[in-house]
């Protein structure tokens, strides 16, 4: 067998490519049929998604909670404003979500993945955002 070179490879050659075959075959025993990371379908991705976004919602409704209730102690107004903010910022982002996700694979099985991912990315920017009336 020749090497790139011409020359028969010697022992680092043999050890590198058979490294490099290790590296690049699947790793067979930490496949897990059930686990919908690894199974490849729009609807595993999906599934495998959820707990992201469960956990990104989750975030933002506790930290608007807190905000709420300091705004509700203190200016009870401003309390008002932001709730009304928070009930347009969730339409406007049902429809950018929407948008952004038929617009990547229009009528395609992955149009959940893609908007569930954009709904995770939403809720941690307006996190954020939220988290800047906190003390």
């Amino acid at each position: 067998m020749k090497g790139v070179a011409g020359r028969v490879p010697g022992i680092a050659g043999w050890i590198l490519a058979a490294g490099l075959a290790v590296a690049l075959m699947p790793v067979q025993a930490a496949e897990d049929p059930d686990d919908p990371c690894q199974q490849g379908s729009a609807m595993a991705a999906f599934m495998c998604q959820g707990p992201a976004w469960k956990a990104a919602e989750q975030r933002l409704q506790d930290t608007y909670e807190r905000v709420m209730a300091s705004l509700k102690q203190y200016d009870p107004a401003l309390a008002n404003e932001l709730r009304d903010a928070q009930r347009l910022w969730i339409k406007l982002r049902e429809q950018d979500c929407s948008l952004y996700a038929r617009s990547r694979v229009q009528g395609s099985p992955w149009t959940g993945f893609w908007e569930s991912e954009c709904h995770a990315q939403q809720a941690q920017a307006r996190t954020r955002w939220l988290e800047s009336f906190e003390p």
